[in-house]
């Protein structure tokens, strides 16, 4: 077995560049109408840094909805609210630093929920990694097209997180 060194995968700075590239996608694909909120962010990592899922998830067709990746593949909800429990710290690092760095802005909703924006045309020059570990682009990706199209309750249903 080779060593891995997750202090190198589990960090802030990934967390970081992650979560500002599923809003960025998120907004995208919603073309701006939507801006993803705190409960669907704390679902990114706990799903793009979990090996199984990102394997069920990365090469999936935008067009298979989530549910049908879940009934072909049930290890991406196996222990996915320990997960999410687990990860919350490192969210939140990833998300602070995101805001701090003015690579993601949160909106003034009038809501009790919070909402996040990218707010820039592209990466803001020198900002975007060289490379994004591949499998972990493409889940955030797929992850934010799904979540684009349903609420965080339906979201959190369809996972199993009651």
């Amino acid at each position: 077995m080779a060593f891995r060194d997750f202090s190198l995968i589990h960090n802030s700075s990934l967390a970081c560049f992650l979560l500002a590239a599923f809003v960025q996608e998120y907004e995208r694909r919603s073309a701006g109408a939507r801006h993803p909120s705190f409960e669907k962010l704390l679902l990114v990592l706990p799903m793009a840094w979990h090996e199984p899922t990102r394997k069920a998830i990365a090469r999936r067709p935008f067009a298979t909805p989530l549910h049908a990746v879940i009934a072909d593949a049930p290890e991406i909800v196996e222990g996915l609210a320990a997960r999410v429990a687990a990860y919350v710290p490192i969210s939140g690092q990833g998300l602070t630093l995101a805001c701090a760095t003015g690579l993601l802005g949160k909106l003034d909703a009038k809501s009790s929920m919070d909402a996040f924006t990218f707010p820039h045309r592209a990466w803001p020059r020198g900002s975007r990694p060289a490379q994004f570990p591949e499998l972990q682009q493409a889940t955030v990706d797929r992850l934010a097209n799904w979540f684009q199209a349903e609420s965080g309750a339906e979201i959190y249903l369809t996972l199993g997180l009651h």
